[in-house]
């Protein structure tokens, strides 16, 4: 019997370029257009109290844990496709991507804005301190430009609607037609 083959569209890019709105409208696009897909924020699964001591390899050993049960569950459901949400700063971490959905075609999207927007939205976002989240979104913005190297798609999110950016991902994974 053959294995059956699960596309996965991974959405990346560095905080504050857009990711959850536009995972939110690729979501609401699919179920316009009837498509059998799961949508999952990788961050909201690994979520725990009472926190175990800092280990950072097994807070994600027990986040893919938690998407290889949801996944499971999803599949069993009908889900043919998982649109999942993650910060990602190379390929080698997707490989517990693979581990936790069997048979995973990955197709990796990363959003990119111009660090000056990014910049902008985060300080709309967090009015009160910012200084974190920007830290963060320059740390991972140099970090992810590496992936254009490697094989991913890469989306612009600057001064589109939402809509068009989800369509446009969607497109480019073979998930929409034109």
């Amino acid at each position: 019997m053959l294995a059956s083959v699960t596309s996965v569209l991974v959405l990346t890019g560095p905080i504050g370029v857009g990711k959850s709105a536009v995972l939110h409208e690729a979501d609401a696009l699919l179920i316009e257009a009837s498509v059998s897909h799961a949508t999952v924020v990788l961050e909201e699964i690994a979520g725990c109290w009472p926190v175990p001591p800092e280990d950072p390899v097994q807070r994600v050993t027990h986040m893919y844990r938690n998407l290889a049960e949801l996944w499971s569950n999803y599949a069993a459901r009908g889900a043919e496709r998982l649109l999942l949400e993650m910060l990602a700063g190379d390929r080698s971490e997707l490989r517990w991507l693979a581990e936790a959905v069997p048979g995973a075609a990955i197709t990796v999207v990363r959003l990119h804005a111009p660090l000056e927007l990014i910049e902008e939205r985060i300080r709309r976002r967090e009015p009160d301190d910012p200084e974190g989240e920007l830290c963060g979104a320059r740390w991972w913005a140099a970090r992810m430009e590496r992936w254009a190297a490697s094989g991913c798609v890469v989306v612009n999110n600057g001064d589109r609607s939402v809509r068009e950016v989800a369509a446009e991902m969607l497109r480019a994974a073979g998930w929409l037609g034109g």
